[in-house]
């Protein structure tokens, strides 16, 4: 008999075979019906069919040869005897049919109770050896499987493991034997094939799973050795992958446990080829899910021997064995031990130290640097990146980096930028952590040595800087900023880099985590010891502390606060109370220190900074009736002014910034140190460059000599009679700025300064009396004549632009009459800025504001109704403070 040509003809041959085999059991003529499935069974020597097709080819001969072995059951002995029909089908011609028939009328056999049932087991797996074609022997003993499932003797443990054991070993050979069939050239053919057919091979070991249940002693014994020899004999790469994978996944994980010497062993002696790290991340997922399931049923784990010194020293045997392995080959690896570790023994960070160490030998062993294609390995190792057991808190970060010297010998061997890429997400976990007794996340920062190795270990992001000239590498793989700037000279611009945000944000949280002493002013002395050292490690930073030395400032000034509070809000004896007012000085002194070191490393670059910080913390000193620390920054700040600012828009803003850091002064009226400052601020506003910029710098500067109360330090108008204040110093003020708003050639801004003055001079005159503040009545009605005059000259230079002139001569050159057909320019709004810019005011909602430092001819009536409108506004408000004030009534508009 032969076999079909093409599938098709095959399955319906088989589908003919089966239906006339049905229909002699039927009319139970078996001699007639055994022949018919012969000649079904014939199709399964089909040499060149895929496994796909050759297993659908079985899945149909498999369902008819059931209805045959059905029949076969229910007709013995009264038709038939089982026995006899056993040796018949023997006589098949075709090996392949006669064992599947053998196997079938040997397998209904054993449902009977007289079966000699050990017997035709043993001769039914030894005739399987007659085929060894790889894919009909692997389906011939698959099917043997599949039919002796469930019948093989019940209280014979041993027996049946043997059995199945044979008949995966044999099915194991053919296996492997179908990779080296064929040409060269199909050789990945061939093993996508065989892992098609791999679940045929995986099925044995499932089977012998289900046999062997609990009994750890056989599986030790008996088993897992027999196994594992077969495994380690076959060399060939895709059986012991699989089938080392196949045994961790079946058996149970007590199994395992009990065992692990034996399989880690087995690896060493795997074909070179074999990835070890995929069975051994396989093994180490079941244990940790062993101890997942065992804490949610809440049972005791019985484990007798250290896991972690087990996969330690199983790492070592490695290691010395096989030197060929690669880093990609070695680090998830390891990366899959400290996951146990950190599962079994989270406690335990010595194991942790141990295989950092070893990676980082590892790295320079292998005396290169490391390819870019081996990178993302090391940074899941160093931030536990896919570790899914383990909780990435930061306390554990903490406890890592404070306790593990090697973690950071690891990290100092990558690259910069890689380095700056883990070191990014390690800040972020740290700056998540919640500050709360109750929070398991949080942590303590005990000690200075600890905070040192935090500050080693974020030295590269301290250091790093990227400049114009930099390569860029791919900002999604590294996590870089597109904001970092900075031109060859070194001159950064003020653009915040996020990782440089992140080292100020430490220096807050830092001092936040520190431990509690039980004195008060230990805690201080600790918080500005651990300050400095966070001051000198920024420090090496270089350009980049003008992101990070405020922060360190803004600190000094919170210790202040804190010591100033409890120096005055406690009973304390006079060595502490001068232990405290020595404290502060000092304090004050390693602010100064920051500011001069900022201005000193970062140039112009931070000048306005370096400005507003002094003047901040002469603010903070005078707060604290530090009148002579006050002062001396102060002093800095005008230095810094003098010698530095030179734009001329951040010159008026810094001196406006000046004027109201000093109005609100109180320490600095002894020894002339207040009049001494607001002389020389006048001074610095009536030199300005622009008369604009003069007049309205000094009309401020006349607040200066009139001080107004302060709530919140408990001053109040008309109570508080020690304020400082010289109407006549305020007058000169006014009428100088007066003069400069005259002189200005501009009369759009000489009317806009003038009536501005004018305000000044309304705010003096409610706010004291004309003898007090010598802003007079006939002062001011004076001022309001003058403004009415320039208002009027003003005035006269109105027109009517030339574009709408020529426009309504173009319509009517054209007999146009309807004006609708042509719309001309309606009138643009403009109001002029504090700082004497002129700004368009948008028509529609969302559209921004553009903004002009000159006056524009174009639309010079728009222009002039600046200073009408205001003028108009000013004058209302007079009218409406008749009601409210009687002086009101005497100023004419």
């Amino acid at each position: 008999m032969s076999y079909s040509e093409t599938l098709e003809q095959a399955l319906i041959v088989v589908r003919q075979q089966a239906v006339l085999m049905q229909r002699c059991l039927q009319q139970r003529k078996l001699m007639d019906a055994l022949k018919h499935a012969s000649m079904m069974l014939t199709e399964l020597r089909k040499p060149d069919l895929t496994p796909k097709q050759y297993y659908e080819l079985y899945i149909m001969v498999f369902d008819s040869l059931s209805l045959l072995s059905s029949y076969l059951t229910d007709n013995h002995p009264k038709f038939h005897h089982l026995a006899d029909l056993y040796e018949l089908v023997q006589y098949a011609g075709n090996v392949v049919p006669r064992l599947y028939l053998m196997i079938t009328v040997g397998t209904s056999y054993l449902k009977c109770a007289d079966s000699p049932r050990e017997e035709i087991l043993k001769d039914m797996i030894e005739m399987c050896r007659g085929v060894q074609n790889p894919m009909r022997g692997l389906f011939l003993r698959y099917y043997l499987s599949q039919r002796t499932k469930q019948l093989l003797p019940g209280n014979a443990i041993g027996f049946n493991a043997n059995f199945v054991i044979t008949n995966f070993i044999e099915m194991n050979k053919l296996w492997v034997r179908l990779q080296h069939q064929g040409p060269l050239r199909e050789r990945e053919q061939r093993t996508k094939e065989r892992k098609e057919l791999q679940i045929l091979i995986g099925s044995q070991l499932v089977r012998l799973s289900q046999i062997v249940d609990d009994n750890l002693v056989i599986y030790r014994d008996n088993i897992l050795p027999v196994i594992l020899e077969q495994v380690v004999q076959c060399r060939d790469v895709v059986s012991q992958e699989y089938l080392l994978d196949i045994v961790c996944q079946v058996f149970p994980d007590e199994f395992h446990l009990s065992t692990l010497d034996l399989l880690l062993e087995s690896t060493l002696h795997m074909n070179p080829d074999v990835s070890i790290n995929k069975n051994v991340l396989t093994l180490i997922d079941r244990l940790n899910g062993y101890i997942d399931r065992k804490e949610q049923e809440q049972e005791a784990m019985q484990v007798d021997s250290d896991l972690f010194e087990v996969f330690w020293n199983y790492l070592r045997t490695l290691n010395e064995e096989r030197p060929d392995l690669s880093l990609q080959q070695f680090v998830p690896l390891i990366e899959s031990i400290m996951a146990l570790s950190l599962r079994w023994y989270p406690d335990n960070l010595s194991n942790l130290n141990a295989l950092y160490g070893f990676t980082a030998q590892k790295c320079r062993d292998y005396g290169r640097a490391i390819p870019q294609s081996a990178e993302y390995l090391f940074v899941n190792l160093l931030i536990l990146q896919n570790f899914q057991h383990v909780n990435r808190s930061a306390a554990l970060f903490y406890n890592i980096i404070s306790q593990c010297e090697s973690f950071r010998e690891l990290l100092s061997l990558q690259n910069v930028v890689l380095q700056k890429n883990i070191i990014d997400t390690i800040l972020d976990t740290l700056l998540s952590t919640s500050i709360s007794a109750k929070n398991e996340d949080s942590f303590v920062i005990d000690s200075k040595a600890n905070l040192e190795n935090l500050l080693s270990v974020m030295e590269p992001l301290i250091r790093f800087r990227v400049t114009s000239t930099t390569r860029r590498p791919s900002h999604d793989a590294l996590g870089l900023s597109d904001d970092l700037t900075e031109d060859e000279e070194g001159n950064s611009s003020w653009v915040l880099d996020p990782s440089q945000e992140k080292l100020a944000k430490f220096c807050h949280l830092a001092l936040r985590l520190l431990p509690r002493e039980p004195k008060q002013y230990r805690n201080v002395e600790n918080q500005v010891e651990y300050l400095l050292l966070l001051k000198n490690w920024y420090y090496k930073g270089g350009k980049n502390i003008k992101y990070t030395y405020p922060a360190i400032i803004s600190n000094f000034w919170k210790l202040i606060r804190k010591s100033h509070l409890l120096k005055t809000r406690q009973k304390l004896n006079k060595k502490t109370e001068s232990d405290y007012s020595n404290m502060i000085k000092q304090l004050f002194k390693y602010a100064s220190r920051c500011i001069n070191d900022l201005f000193n490393v970062c140039g112009s670059s931070v000048i306005d900074t370096v400005y507003k910080l002094n003047i901040q913390s002469a603010s903070l000193a005078d707060q604290l009736s530090a009148g002579e620390i006050a002062y001396d920054f102060f002093s800095q700040a005008f230095t810094v002014f003098e010698e530095s600012l030179s734009d001329l828009k951040t010159q008026f803003q810094a001196l406006v910034y000046m004027i109201q850091s000093l109005q609100k002064t109180r320490s600095l009226y002894q020894e002339n140190y207040y009049d001494s400052l607001i002389v020389r601020c006048t001074l610095h506003g009536s030199r300005l460059l622009r008369k604009q910029d003069q007049c309205r710098a000094v009309y401020l500067c006349s607040h200066l000599w009139w001080a107004t109360e302060i709530a919140v330090i408990g001053e109040e108008e008309g109570t508080t009679t020690d304020f400082y204040r010289e109407g006549k110093r305020v007058l000169e003020c006014l009428q100088r700025s007066l003069r400069v708003a005259d002189s200005t050639m501009d009369n759009i801004q000489s009317c806009q300064l003038m009536i501005e003055i004018l305000n000044r001079c309304l705010y003096y005159f409610i706010h004291g009396d004309e003898h007090d503040t010598h802003v007079s009545v006939k002062y001011i009605n004076g001022l309001i004549e003058l403004i009415k005059t320039n208002l009027k000259s003003l005035k006269l230079e109105e027109q009517v632009p030339d574009q709408q002139q020529s426009a309504a001569a173009r319509l009517q050159d054209l007999h146009i009459d309807d004006q609708d057909t042509i719309e001309l320019p309606s009138r643009k709004k403009f109001v002029m800025g504090l700082d004497g810019t002129y700004i368009e005011i948008p028509r529609t909602n969302g559209t921004p504001a553009s903004v002009s430092n000159k006056l524009n001819s174009v639309y010079i009536n728009e222009m002039i109704h600046i200073p009408l409108e205001h003028f108009d506004m000013t004058c209302e408000y007079i009218v409406n403070q008749r009601e409210i004030d009687d002086r009101f009534k005497v100023i004419v508009v």
